[in-house]
């Protein structure tokens, strides 16, 4: 798999300790494609990075934390004028979180389509390309990493996967909803949340909504739905539902892009519909029961325990 977007710092509170009082700061690196990236790695399927990121130690965090995990950075750049984005998380309870972004004029929103093509230059038989929302909004240069990005695998008969991932804050944020619709035609895999369903739809019923979305180019509309779970409806007429795992939440961040990594390997094993969804909702328990985005994110083997396919004792 190839994603691309940014990666940042990211320094998090302990539960229910307000920035202004914290004593404390756990610090890591956090990126909704980075973490689908790690996913899958953990899952047993190879995953390609680019980004950039500046010449800074959050800059040398991101891609040793990256590299650590078995993701090829090979292709991330490294930018020495601007500064690797960073953000705060205020874990007020368990599942509410204060974010506060500090990536205005950051390293990452500097990705241009010279940064993909420099990747596809290289043959890597890349089996899918993941995209999100984030990173058309992050600026025009990375909108247009997305849209070479997408000509060149659609071009090349490479699938693609696309999360709407909506993020209020960012500067292009306001043209979210036509720049994914614009590309409903072209992909064929669409995760959306269930929040976010009126972006790209006028139905307003998860299950029409899904199918809906079906009809109008994507071979497979996953819907996540959070507490309630998540569904997919395909272009065949096919669907599928699955509840969310019982769990304590302990950081309820990140669990969409960890669904969307366990979904995905899941795909590329060949699995049918519903255990794309179940590796999907116990790949989401596995973070948002554990602290931060990514390093909750299970091993092949923690997920088939989980999914009752292998032994509960290590030996």
């Amino acid at each position: 798999m190839l994603t691309i977007g940014e990666t940042m710092g990211v320094a998090v509170t302990e539960v229910g300790d307000p920035l202004r009082t914290a004593r404390e700061l756990r610090l890591s690196t956090a990126g909704a494609e980075s973490t689908v990236a790690i996913g899958l790695r953990r899952l047993g399927h190879a995953a390609t990075w680019v980004g950039v990121v500046g010449e800074d130690e959050l800059g040398a965090r991101v891609l040793r934390d990256l590299a650590a995990e078995g993701v090829d950075t090979r292709f991330a750049r490294v930018d020495p004028e601007r500064p690797t984005g960073f953000m705060i998380r205020e874990l007020r309870t368990a599942d509410y979180t204060r974010v506060s972004y500090y990536r205005e004029c950051s390293a990452g929103s500097r990705l241009c389509p010279a940064d993909i093509e420099a990747a596809l230059a290289v043959n890597q038989g890349f089996d899918l390309v993941h995209l999100t929302g984030i990173t058309p909004a992050l600026s025009e240069s990375g909108a247009q990493a997305v849209r070479v990005l997408v000509e060149s695998a659609r071009q090349a008969s490479i699938p693609i996967s696309f999360d709407v991932n909506y993020r209020g804050t960012l500067p292009g944020s306001a043209g979210a909803a036509a720049f994914a619709k614009e590309l409903l035609s072209g992909i064929d895999l669409l995760f959306v949340g269930d929040d976010e369903l009126a972006m790209v739809t006028e139905e307003t019923d998860p299950h029409r909504a899904a199918r809906e979305l079906a009809a109008r180019g994507p071979a497979e509309v996953v819907v996540k739905r959070g507490a309630a779970g998540a569904l997919v409806a395909t272009a065949a007429g096919d669907l599928a539902e699955q509840p969310a795992l019982p769990v304590r939440v302990v950081d309820a961040i990140g669990a969409g892009d960890s669904f969307t990594a366990g979904y995905l390997a899941a795909r590329f094993d060949g699995r049918p519909l519903i255990e794309r969804l179940r590796w999907g909702t116990i790949a989401a328990a596995c973070t948002v029961g554990t602290h931060g985005d990514w390093e909750g994110l299970p091993t092949r083997a923690d997920l088939l325990r989980r999914a009752g396919g292998g032994p509960n004792t290590v030996r």
